[in-house]
């Protein structure tokens, strides 16, 4: 799978960057929120393994927190080896869940 642009919103009173969501700015709570694209890299913060997950995923279940431009941060699931912190990784959105390529 190759890794596609992200979206993201930025509100234009506060100028706020956050992942794409309904309603207003979570900041200032404008209604002023348009979308960009930004690139589909990042950065590991913390990575986790579970043996137990939740109902429905496999284990062992792995989960990187990642920080991408503008510095929002998102949980992804790895479908791979668990990266390092302060590893870069390509990051994709299959349907709701961003994934680590």
């Amino acid at each position: 799978m190759t890794a596609r642009l992200l979206e993201m919103s930025r509100c234009g009173s506060c100028h706020a960057g956050f992942l794409p969501r309904p309603g207003a700015c979570p900041r200032c709570g404008s209604s002023e929120v348009g979308t960009t694209e930004l690139p589909p890299r990042g950065t590991v913060l913390a990575a986790t393994e579970l043996s137990a997950p939740a109902t429905g995923w496999t284990s062992p279940h792995r989960l990187a927190l990642v920080e991408i431009a503008e510095g929002i941060r998102l949980l992804a699931v790895v479908s791979r080896e668990l990266p390092a912190v302060g590893d870069e990784v390509t990051i994709a959105l299959e349907g709701s869940v961003y994934r680590v390529l």
